[in-house]
């Protein structure tokens, strides 16, 4: 019993040191699919209700909750669920998405944490160069 016990282990860890080199070679996993773009952008209609969501159990005792949004994504707003998230620096807070009207659209900045930078995207920068100066905004 204790013989085959033994050729077992051996021969399992054999296995694992000969195919060791070949797990090396296989490539990472993809990253998890990002936060919406940190960039601003103009929205043509009014973004809907912030929508209720009930809290989950919390993952992980660092884990900030994000709050769900309304991110601007082609032509339209889509709903980016609520979600428990370990903020990547101890000193970074979460920056919920913000809806200002402007010109008679809705410029989107959204949620991102305090330590990145927000820019403005090349749809927003178009819509603001055609609209300075023709009225005031709002």
């Amino acid at each position: 019993m204790f013989k085959r016990l033994l050729k077992t282990i051996s021969m399992t860890a054999l296995a694992a040191v000969v195919s060791a080199p070949l797990f090396a070679q296989l490539p990472p996993p993809p990253p998890l699919p990002p936060l919406p773009g940190l960039e601003i952008r103009i929205g043509r209609t009014r973004p809907p209700r912030v929508r209720y969501e009930r809290r989950t159990r919390r993952t992980e005792r660092n884990a900030v909750w994000v709050a769900g949004s309304w991110d601007w994504q082609g032509d339209q707003w889509v709903w980016v669920p609520g979600r428990w998230v370990v903020p990547e620096s101890r000193r970074a807070h979460w920056v919920r998405a913000r809806y200002v009207r402007e010109y008679g659209s809705w410029r989107y900045v959204p949620g991102h944490w305090s330590n990145q930078t927000v820019v403005e995207g090349d749809d927003y920068r178009r819509w603001r160069d055609e609209h300075r100066g023709s009225r005031r905004p709002n």
